[in-house]
Parts: C-alpha cells; structure tokens; sequence
C-alpha cells in the first residue's frame, strides 16, 4: 500500500499532522530564544498561548488518526531538504515525502493562521 491508496481525509489529517508537529517544535525554540530577553513576559506569554492552540489541534488530529488505525512510525531527512515521515496504518507502511521549503513555508503558514487567533485574543482583552 502506498499514500495514493489511503482515503484523501487520511492523506490530509497526516499532512496536518507534520505541519502542526514541526510548528510545535519551531515555537518552542522562538520560546528558548525569548528566555535571554530582559522583557521576556510579554514574549513568553505569547509563545505559550501559540502552543496551547497548536497542541490542542495536535492533540486532536493524533486522536482522530488513531482512531482511523493511523500512528506515527518515523521520521528520517536527508541531504537537510528532502524528509521522510512514515506511518503506519492498519500494518501497513506509508511513506510520506517532503521537501524542506515546502514544509517551511507551511510550517510558517500555520504559525502566521495561530498568531492572528492569539492576536485576536489579545486585541479583545
């Protein structure tokens, strides 16, 4: 079985599931990098609110794979822009495929869609 096999709705829960993934990881080092800042809180503040929100759907797109006979498996990169992310569903190996610019420009978009909540957030308080 290969990706073109698996049901479109699959196909794109585990896309999400990568994108939210990597923009986790991508937040929680903007995080590190705002701990050296002598006014940190405001910073801090809003690095966690992103992350609340992007785990939170990572919590949910994991949850529905699942259910869906879907789980993680691993992740390889090679030549640092070509990355490979397996999953197996239902005993069977599914490769996924991406190149690292357009995982970072997607990465990048999910972040700017949290940043507009979490802006949203702080223009109503």
């Amino acid at each position: 079985m290969n990706s073109m096999d698996l049901p479109n709705e699959i196909k794109s829960m585990i896309h999400l599931y990568v994108i939210l993934e990597l923009a986790i990881k991508s937040v929680k080092h903007d995080q590190r990098l705002f701990e050296s800042f002598k006014v940190k809180r405001p910073y801090l503040n809003f690095c966690t609110q992103q992350l609340e929100i992007l785990k939170d759907e990572f919590n949910h797109v994991s949850k529905s794979l699942y259910k869906r006979g879907v789980a993680y498996e691993n992740y390889q990169c090679f030549n640092r822009n070509e990355c490979f992310y397996s999953f197996n569903f239902r005993g069977n190996i599914i490769p996924f495929q991406y190149t690292g610019e357009v995982l970072k420009g997607q990465v990048e978009r999910k972040i700017n869609l949290v940043l507009k909540k979490v802006s949203g957030k702080c223009d109503n308080s």
